[in-house]
This record gives structure tokens, sequence and C-alpha cells, in this order.
């Protein structure tokens, strides 16, 4: 079966103190997390990602700014979220090629499947 893209929703607690969200692995995510990683002072309109991964799997959580996401299948078949709400997370399976558009001072938490392996990712896109 082929896996798609899909926004997650996390628990959040809010009171007068503030907001809380959390999330847990296997239960609100698919996978194990053996990676985590953060971007933050990415300036303003800048693009990341511009690659896809083999087999490693990721969701992605805006806790601050706003991201925009543009994903794409092998087939062509192209998906756009806009990540806004640290409540929120996108699940990003293998295989999609996708970019980001960093805005309002994003903060992007990333949770990966797998440690870092250079091998697991196509970076150019001809060999996509």
């Amino acid at each position: 079966m082929i896996k798609r893209p899909e926004l997650y929703a996390f628990t959040q607690i809010a009171d007068s103190r503030g907001n809380l969200s959390f999330l847990e692995e296997l239960k609100d995510i698919p996978f194990e997390v053996k990676r985590v990683y953060w971007l933050n002072e990415v300036p303003e309109q800048q693009v990341r990602g511009g690659h896809a991964h083999k087999v490693g799997e990721q969701v992605i959580v805006c806790i601050q700014g706003a991201i925009e996401v543009v994903l794409e299948s092998q087939e062509g078949e192209r998906l756009t979220y806009t990540l806004d709400q640290p409540d929120k997370g996108l699940y990003i399976p293998p295989l999609w090629w996708g970019k980001m558009l960093f805005k309002d001072k994003a903060m992007l938490l990333g949770l990966a499947s797998d440690e870092f392996s250079e091998d697991d990712y196509i970076r150019n896109r001809a060999d996509f």
C-alpha cells in the first residue's frame, strides 16, 4: 500500500499559563521516532527541502510562524499544506518530493523514523 501525506491534530491543553501540545510515538504518529531535528532563524521567504526520502518517514510541526509545504508524488500528484498551528503536524511518507517556504519567523520541529543517512535522500530531481 502506498502511503499518503496526512495532517494530524495533536492534543492541546490551553489555560491562562499558555498552551501545551504533545504527541506520543506509535499512538499519534505511525512510527517510532529515531531522530528529532529543528529549523530556526530561517530567513523570511526562504525555501528549504528540495528532496525526497527513499524509506524515511517524517512528521513536521510548525511551532511558530507559518510554513507552506508543497509535496509531489512520483506520479505527479501535487499537494500543498500551510502549517501555522503548533498542535498540527504533517506526516510525510517516503517517496514524496518536498519543499517548504518559511514565513513569519517560522520554526520547524521534525520527527523522523530513521537516523540520518545520506543514502536515504533523493536530492536530484531527475532521479526522482
